[in-house]
């Protein structure tokens, strides 16, 4: 690393060329998301083979997450975002945001980059060491495109145990955004710190709504959304509810979308899972072989060696979080009143839910779900997403 945070923040403070007016930035930003989502990139291309190669996962694994990731970022949603950008009357709009980027999920975080880019911000990225790779080919395609734009981002390195760095980042940026668990964020508590902590997602599909004719797409779709980052995110589904008072409807689906993972375990093979996950997953499926034994209404359901884990339960008694790599719970509830007491809890740690039936959409934007969605589009959040409640969004695009 050739650069230090404290130096990086002051020779961009320092910086004559004035920043790229938001319309400029979009655009800028808009043709480089277009070059990206091209399979046939060059740039993209290697990137995915170096991310694949260093975090054990397939090249088909992260060729579709990273497409699900960047569908949102059309020129259309970025020009918006700069339009809303330009007309609010944010007041505490930072000129300098570091990021400190999480390690499980590539490209976890080019929301807030993009956004604050197009705010007016100067960018620094400390990558993780896990994934110090899409951030730092991202802006040497920005900055072909337009070097003006370009050079409002910079992208460091360092390990973990660096944590006069990682100091020294906190104290030359007006703002920090920080993605990691609970125990990474807590440890960064500091008063320009916004923390986006551990988080996981959910669904919730109505009574009717899967009939003969739908039940397996949506189930295909479901399958896609436990599978898409090995399950390692925040939008990652790791609970599938059903409104099904006699648990059938829903056992069925814990069917279909075993099927369907299975399927996805041959399109997109799965990583190697880590000794302490792998572990975890073999209690997870020990403690519903048990269950069943015991004569509760537990079904398990699973791949030939770790590829994929169902667990069914006809009735609900908690919200269910998995260890990852493609562990799904899913679930009967008699009906909404239920289902809102399963979540009522951790609804505050929900970050997704994709719904099926227009009563499960009104229920989850009553409990505050930052982002609803249908099934197969949970990786892919729209720009304006209030991620983790809307602190960011608000304080650089403006509030709504």
């Amino acid at each position: 690393m050739s650069a230090t945070p404290a130096s990086s923040a002051m020779r961009m403070r320092r910086a004559e060329n004035p920043a790229p007016s938001a319309e400029r930035m979009a655009k800028a930003l808009a043709r480089a998301f277009s070059l990206w989502r091209d399979r046939n990139y060059a740039r993209r291309r290697d990137a995915i083979a170096a991310i694949a190669h260093s975090a054990e996962y397939s090249v088909e694994l992260i060729e579709n997450s990273i497409d699900a990731l960047l569908k949102p970022f059309t020129s259309d949603a970025l020009k918006a975002m700069a339009e809303r950008i330009s007309t609010s009357h944010a007041i505490d709009r930072p000129k300098t945001v570091g990021f400190i980027a999480a390690g499980n999920v590539a490209g976890a975080g080019i929301h807030e980059v993009a956004i604050a880019l197009m705010a007016g911000a100067r960018v620094l990225i400390k990558t993780a060491s896990a994934e110090p790779i899409l951030f730092a080919e991202f802006a040497r395609t920005l900055a072909e495109i337009d070097p003006d734009a370009g050079a409002r981002i910079e992208v460091l390195h360092w390990s973990r145990a660096r944590t006069d760095l990682t100091a020294a980042l906190i104290a030359n940026c007006d703002r920090v955004v920080a993605y990691g668990d609970d125990a990474t964020i807590e440890s960064l508590n500091r008063r320009n710190v916004i923390g986006f902590g551990s988080r996981v997602s959910a669904a919730l599909v109505a009574p009717g709504a899967i009939g003969p004719s739908r039940i397996d797409k949506i189930a295909e779709l479901l399958a896609r959304d436990v599978a898409l980052f090995e399950q390692l995110g925040c939008l990652s589904l790791h609970q599938v509810f059903v409104v099904s008072p006699d648990g059938r409807a829903a056992r069925e689906l814990a069917i279909r979308m075993s099927a369907a993972l299975e399927r996805l375990a041959v399109s997109m093979p799965p990583a190697r899972i880590p000794l302490r996950d792998a572990a975890e997953i073999r209690a997870v499926r020990e403690r519903a072989r048990w269950r069943a034994i015991a004569g509760e209404s537990v079904e398990l359901f699973e791949g030939r060696g770790l590829e994929w884990t169902v667990i069914f339960e006809s009735k609900a008694d908690s919200f269910k979080v998995s260890p990852g790599f493609r562990t799904v719970h899913v679930t009967g509830v008699r009906d909404l009143a239920e289902f809102h007491s399963c979540v009522a809890g951790v609804s505050r740690q929900i970050e997704a839910m994709a719904v099926v039936g227009d009563d499960c959409e009104i229920e989850a934007r009553a409990i505050g779900i930052p982002y609803v969605c249908a099934p197969g589009e949970m990786q892919s959040p729209p720009l304006d997403w209030r991620h983790g409640g809307g602190e960011f969004l608000d304080m650089v695009a403006g509030a709504r």
